[in-house]
């Protein structure tokens, strides 16, 4: 809590006390950098064109004081030079507000009541296209030759909208929020299966070595195009491998255990000899792009990472 009987700040204004009289200015903390829209940034050019005189008409709006005002303004034409703003536009702007007096920049605002019949025509700003409403209004008669269509096109004033291209943030990031944050291993539960016998549920895998590892996705007896994890029951030995179906694997798995003249891989030796013909499968990474070369990439990453002593060679 702040308390003073001389300033202070409340939201964006510093509140002064001078006398009997009380006067505001600007207040910014001390952290903020004043990084205003980049001139050069992909925006409609009235947007960039508008901001000198929008700034401008805040601080005059806010700041009574003509001395304290005019410095606020030079501080602005400095923050906005450095945003690559030409400065012909900024002073332009800062005339602009100038000219309106303070008690006319302050009278509230009054919403309009009346019905709004505007429809907004909106694409997606590019710069280096042209403005395809002039063209979508020489088809305007082709609407016209629907009575519902021509009531609509009439009455209503369309106006030419812009949405921001996706930039950076939106391209890198995602805003998923679900319901089940917990991804989970479980049976399949099909009383036919020969898979859910084997499978262990979860949702995670803690290998030998004891590094820890969340599954990626909800996972189960029939799911495809996967990495897993072979446990001997006995010593706890890991075998890591990929599939294309997981119950498909299991049963080659099963079958390598029990007939020795088609084993392939050190792992169905070892679950016959120490886990008794017994083994343990645990599916914990979901591959998003069906391709066998990228998962059998991403099989050699886990083993590398966790390195299980029943490799994935003969």
């Amino acid at each position: 809590m702040e308390a003073s009987t001389k300033n202070l700040p409340f939201l964006d204004l510093f509140i002064i006390k001078e006398g009997n009289h009380i006067t505001t200015d600007l207040y910014s903390k001390e952290t903020d950098t004043h990084q205003y829209l980049d001139f050069r940034s992909c925006h409609p050019s009235h947007t960039k064109r508008n901001i000198p005189y929008n700034m401008a008409r805040r601080i005059c709006t806010i700041i009574p004081n003509s001395t304290l005002r005019k410095k606020r303004l030079e501080e602005l034409k400095i923050h906005l030079i450095r945003q690559h703003y030409p400065e012909n536009l900024i002073d332009t702007g800062i005339q602009q507000a100038e000219k309106i007096p303070i008690s006319e920049l302050r009278k509230t605002c009054q919403k309009d009541t009346k019905q709004n019949n505007n429809v907004p025509f909106v694409v997606t700003h590019n710069p280096r296209n042209h403005n395809i409403l002039n063209t979508a209004k020489r088809f305007f008669p082709i609407l016209e030759q629907s009575n519902n269509m021509k009531n609509v096109v009439n009455s209503s004033q369309i106006i030419n909208s812009r949405r921001q291209a996706p930039c950076l943030k939106k391209l890198l990031t995602r805003a998923n929020f679900s319901l089940n944050k917990v991804k989970y291993v479980k049976k399949c539960g099909d009383p036919r299966c020969g898979t859910c016998e084997y499978i262990e549920e979860g949702d995670s895998i803690t290998f030998k070595s004891g590094k820890i590892l969340k599954v990626n996705a909800n996972l189960n007896c029939k799911s495809e195009n996967l990495i897993y994890c072979a446990t001997c029951p006995t010593c706890g030995e890991n075998y890591i491998g990929q599939t294309n179906k997981l119950n498909a694997r299991v049963r080659v798995h099963k079958q390598q255990v029990k007939d020795p003249s088609v084993r392939n891989t050190p792992c169905s030796e070892h679950f016959a000899e120490c886990g008794g013909g017994k083994f343990k499968v645990f599916p914990f990474f979901k591959m998003w792009t069906e391709n066998e070369i990228t998962r059998k990439a991403q099989e050699d990453y886990f083993i590398k990472l966790f390195n299980p002593s029943l490799l994935n060679r003969k």
